[in-house]
């Protein structure tokens, strides 16, 4: 058995704890802490969990730092921070995990680190149920349903850098992971977006096929699964036009951001290559308007994922 700190953000989430708590003592692997940090709740989430923590054997903390109004990446950051064992699962508080959910991502890691020097961060990420408030099914599988794009060989990092794959409530990471992507800057876009960067650009990123959580959606999702198809968003952009840029604009300047804070931080531990494009990516917009559209062809990133790679290429 291998520890592993679940990292459990809460936040006005009393309706729907009690399900993703029997879910966490109903997991397979047994060899768990519950790491619990509340942003400012008024609904009794903590009383909640407080209840809930007295019929499991597991060990619960709650971390009680004082800071509210965090946000959901900030959350997540402290609780990282306040991790300490050998892997770490982020948990969102309105989920249903899978029995076998941390058996499956924990196998996943340490076969991913067999080999591997000691050092080297490892980031595994499953596929999802996506299900209403209800857990009634939506989608056997998010990604694809959201159509998440396919990362391929060598240049992971790279297309990473422009869309997040994984999804943080899916995921397991290895200490050294956390270790190497802490702090996590203000400028990364979220938690797990920042750590999904750090383990392509670093280390391993580890796709697990099969489904291990019901993605409960219901309206209050700080973000949430939404159907991707072509003609879903031809639809939405022909009705929303100037949302739908001006949401382009956001994570277009939010993606560079990012890079530039990654590249500044890791840049003399990637390859030549993954420095190149991340540097040039983060200065794009101080490039003229020819420069910026080679930037895109050139390295094929529109081949990558045409449907939501085009409108970063032609609002840049």
């Amino acid at each position: 058995m291998s520890r592993i700190d679940i990292l459990l953000a809460t936040y006005n989430g009393a309706r729907f704890l009690p399900e993703q708590l029997a879910s966490l003592a109903a997991q397979s692997h047994r060899d768990w802490r519950l790491l619990v940090r509340d942003d400012g709740s008024t609904d009794g989430s903590l009383d909640v969990v407080r209840a809930w923590s007295e019929s499991v054997s597991q060990p619960v903390e709650i971390i009680e730092d004082g800071r509210k109004g965090l946000g959901a990446s900030l959350n997540f950051a402290a609780l990282l921070e306040a991790s300490e064992a050998p892997y770490f699962a982020c948990c969102d508080q309105d989920d249903v995990w899978l029995p076998e959910k941390l058996a499956t991502m924990l196998a996943a890691v340490r076969e991913a680190e067999h080999g591997l020097p000691d050092d080297t961060p490892v980031l595994a990420w499953s596929d999802l149920r996506v299900v209403d408030a209800a857990l009634q099914p939506i989608a056997d599988s998010f990604h694809r349903f959201s159509r998440r794009p396919t990362l391929y060989p060598g240049r992971e990092l790279r297309q990473v850098m422009l869309h997040n794959v994984v999804t943080g409530c899916a995921s397991l990471g290895n200490a050294a992971l956390r270790d190497k992507a802490l702090p996590v800057p203000p400028a990364a876009s979220m938690h797990d977006w920042w750590l999904a960067m750090v383990a392509a650009g670093l280390g391993e990123l580890v796709r697990v096929r099969q489904a291990t959580i019901l993605y409960r959606q219901h309206g209050g999702n700080t973000l949430g699964a939404n159907a991707n198809d072509p003609l879903s968003q031809l639809r939405y952009v022909a009705g929303n036009a100037g949302e739908a840029a001006a949401r382009s604009r956001k994570l277009l300047a939010a993606t560079q951001r990012q890079a530039g804070a990654f590249v500044e931080r890791y840049g003399d531990r990637l390859t030549a290559e993954d420095r190149a494009i991340l540097q040039a990516y983060a200065a794009l917009p101080g490039k003229g308007l020819a420069a910026r559209k080679a930037f895109f062809l050139r390295d094929r990133l529109l081949a990558d994922n045409i449907l939501k790679n085009l409108p970063f290429f032609i609002l840049s």
